[in-house]
């Protein structure tokens, strides 16, 4: 009898230490389940698919006024923004792509052939598939907690993307 006091009273406090105990570690690890660490082999991939789609939008031809040459340009930003993820502030500076849509949407079909004007069309295509594929690729490399730099390389990519449906969209209808 002596013992059943002091026995009970130590069986209550260890019951209520378990379950506080047991409470904090299914807090923590909810917390952490949705939690995505960034993957620096994806800034490489990006890299590659902002290149890529710098390089096929410029094979496009000069008819899609300005739209093209926005999107080339925020690719650029984006890139530049990889570029120093990838190797610090020692970074290779690349230089802006010079090129200009000189020629209005309108006079492009007296200037150059369907076939001409439906190659660009595919170019373009491709250099969006590259700007999706960024997309993808940056949310892999930044992980669930982006930071600065990757909130606007997705700006960047975004605005490109947008820029390069619209550049698209003006000849879309033509044969």
């Amino acid at each position: 009898m002596k013992l059943l006091r002091p026995t009970l009273a130590l069986m209550i406090v260890t019951s209520l230490v378990a379950g506080v105990l047991a409470q904090g570690q299914n807090y923590r690890t909810r917390q952490r389940a949705g939690f995505i660490p960034p993957n620096p082999q994806a800034l490489v991939a990006l890299q590659t698919d902002l290149n890529n789609a710098i390089d096929a939008m410029k094979l496009g031809l000069p008819i899609y006024d300005g739209f093209r040459v926005r999107s080339i340009h925020a690719t650029h930003s984006a890139l530049v923004l990889a570029d120093t993820a990838i190797n610090g502030a020692k970074a290779f500076h690349r230089a802006l792509p010079s090129v200009k849509d000189h020629i209005s949407s309108g006079a492009a079909r007296s200037q150059f052939t369907p076939q001409q004007i439906a190659a660009s069309q595919e170019n373009m295509r491709k250099g969006y598939a590259f700007l999706q594929q960024a997309t993808k690729d940056l949310a892999a490399a930044a992980g669930s907690k982006p930071n600065s730099k990757a909130i606007r390389a997705a700006a960047d990519i975004k605005v490109a993307s947008s820029e390069a449906t619209r550049a698209i969209s003006l000849h879309g209808g033509q044969p």
